[in-house]
């Protein structure tokens, strides 16, 4: 597997869409520092501070975890369309050994692309806005390791249906409706009964993006309060991501043994 593992890497390093994801989302980033810092030169201004852009990066993990389904495709790569599976189970890979070898291969490469993505971010924003102290960014380095299990889950996702169902796109369609659609349905239908509002405070996407807004000082000021800043919601977020991670394992392996790979 060692050696499927260092080809795939070779592979998605010499690649282009991984680059152009990455250097995306590093120029949005950057633009908002620079967006900030531009404004910020006049008077009255609140936001040309690393506070206001490390919360937003906060705030926005159920924006990030649509882009696990962005890396998950990169990482698949059309394997079906090029013959590449077929090619490599003819060398004496198993399915099995495959689909892990792809699953380590994506997190292998999603922890350096995040990486990277979030030195330029934090480098730019020192550089530019007010430096608001360590602890925003202590917190947002919080926010986001407490939402690994959760983004692995939505990769994981999407790795294991672009092998089940082998086309990216009814992959990419199959991928919204279970870690979107459900979700949203799920919410609709807790409005009537409990078992549904029970069960989608457990469900990745809706636990990503539960905040609550809370009043500070008699009214005066207000703050959201994110599922990962309290005691209860972090347990959530990280056993749902855990339980994520383990489901679509078990189906994804079940499923490749399963599969008929031509």
């Amino acid at each position: 597997m060692m050696n499927y593992i260092k080809s795939e890497l070779y592979r998605v390093a010499h690649s282009k869409g991984i680059y152009i994801l990455s250097g995306t989302c590093a120029l949005l980033l950057v633009s908002m520092n620079a967006v900030l810092y531009f404004f910020g030169r006049g008077d009255h201004f609140a936001y040309n501070k690393t506070e206001f852009v490390f919360s937003s990066v906060w705030s926005s993990l159920n924006v990030v975890f649509f882009l696990t389904l962005c890396m998950g495709s990169l990482i698949f790569a059309d394997e079906y369309k090029n013959k590449t599976i077929s090619n490599s189970i003819a060398f004496g890979y198993s399915r099995v050994s495959l689909y892990i070898g792809k699953l380590l291969v994506g997190a292998i490469v999603s922890f350096a692309a995040l990486a990277a993505v979030l030195g330029i971010f934090i480098i730019t924003a020192y550089l530019l806005l007010e430096d608001s102290g360590i602890e925003v960014l202590l917190k947002m380095f919080r926010a986001i390791g407490a939402s690994i299990p959760a983004l692995l889950t939505g990769e994981i996702a999407a790795i294991t249906l672009c092998f089940l169902i082998g086309t990216t796109t009814g992959a990419i369609w199959s991928w919204v409706g279970l870690m979107i659609g459900v979700p949203m349905i799920s919410e609709l239908l807790g409005m009537k009964f409990d078992f549904f509002a029970k069960l989608t405070k457990w469900l990745v996407y809706e636990v990503l993006q539960e905040g609550q807004l809370i009043m500070i000082d008699e009214g005066a000021a207000s703050e959201v309060v994110m599922a990962w800043m309290t005691r209860d919601g972090l347990i959530r977020m990280i056993l749902a991501g855990v339980i994520g991670i383990a489901v679509f394992l078990i189906w994804g392996v079940l499923g490749v043994k399963r599969k008929e790979i031509k």
